[in-house]
């Protein structure tokens, strides 16, 4: 499988690789990955990092608009978390709706599910935009 981040590409071809390359992280402390299994071939994961929070879009088909990853647990409903990762636009970080702000945890689950099955995991729910 491919995983694209910020200027660099990873291939893996098991659970470990997997686990290195998400815990990555840039100059800022943050990352961005696209994994699949080729760059913008669906279906794919786009998966963002900021410290120990994240943000993850599924995207089934080309044209399809994707899904978000629903989070919040622990966060103020109706607030939004700063992302900061080399790349990101602003420089200074993006906000992100707490609903979609999801644990570390969380992104490995979807991660590796996504790495065994090449679907969208059941074990969380998502958000059809």
């Amino acid at each position: 499988m491919e995983i694209a981040g910020d200027h660099q590409t990873w291939q893996v071809d098991d659970l470990e690789g997997l686990r290195a390359v998400l815990a990555w992280r840039d100059s800022k402390g943050g990352a961005i990955f696209w994994i699949g299994e080729g760059y913008q071939k669906c279906p794919e994961l786009a998966i963002c990092i900021s410290g120990e929070s994240a943000h993850i879009h599924y995207f089934p088909e080309d044209g399809h608009p994707g899904f978000r990853c629903v989070g919040g647990e622990g966060l103020p409903q109706g607030g939004m978390t700063k992302f900061v990762f080399e790349g990101c636009d602003p420089g200074t970080g993006e906000d992100t709706p707490n609903g979609f702000v999801v644990s570390l945890m969380t992104v490995w689950l979807v991660t590796k599910e996504f790495f065994l099955s090449k679907r969208m995991s059941n074990s969380v729910s998502w958000f059809e935009l």
